[in-house]
């Protein structure tokens, strides 16, 4: 069993508040509110559907045993893994060694594989006995997204705008961002 943790959030937003309006076309500040919450949900959707992280940001994936020599880490892409810890049956951690395992930040989504001759940890504790803290994201700026997922971001706030939800349907159809989506979504070979 795997459990992920988001532990800082994203530091800013795909768009400014400024870019949605202006996207919105909408010049009053009546619904800055509204907006800049619309622009949180229509980015937390377009990561739910691709299974990507857009801004960087930190993480912990909590395992029951480390069962595999890789495993592989969710919300790409993968940055970097900062600490492996090993919970003892007390619960205290220890870190896992990081010359025992190798980092692959190469395509989507990276992995942590132990190195030959290294043998899976066993944790103490049976629940989220490894922790594995992790930075992941396409980067700290809103142009380190790839075009189309702003551009489905954008649609999809206007969608969720427009409608206030008094129109029942799929928003991610209704407003074409699954389409720009698609090519970005992880698909999982397991």
């Amino acid at each position: 069993m795997l459990r992920l943790i988001e532990t800082t959030p994203p530091a800013i937003e795909p768009l400014t508040l400024d870019e949605a309006k202006l996207h919105l076309r909408v010049t009053s500040t009546v619904d800055d509110a509204l907006i800049t919450s619309l622009i949180v949900t229509a980015r937390q959707m377009c990561e739910s559907f691709t299974g990507l992280a857009l801004i960087e940001r930190d993480y912990s994936l909590y395992l029951d045993a480390w069962d595999k020599q890789e495993i592989t880490l969710p919300r790409p892409p993968l940055v970097s893994v900062g600490l492996v810890n090993i919970y003892d049956a007390d619960g205290n951690p220890a870190a896992f060694d990081a010359s025992n395992y190798t980092v692959s930040v190469a395509g989507m989504p990276g992995r942590i594989a132990l190195n030959d001759g290294i043998s899976p940890p066993q944790p103490g504790r049976l629940s989220d006995g490894i922790e594995i803290q992790f930075t992941a994201g396409f980067g700290d700026a809103a142009s380190d997204i790839p075009a189309p997922l702003v551009q489905g971001v954008k649609q999809l706030l206007a969608h969720l705008y427009e409608r206030r939800g008094d129109e029942g349907g799929e928003p991610l159809r209704a407003s074409g961002a699954d389409s720009l989506f698609q090519t970005f979504r992880v698909m999982s070979l397991s």
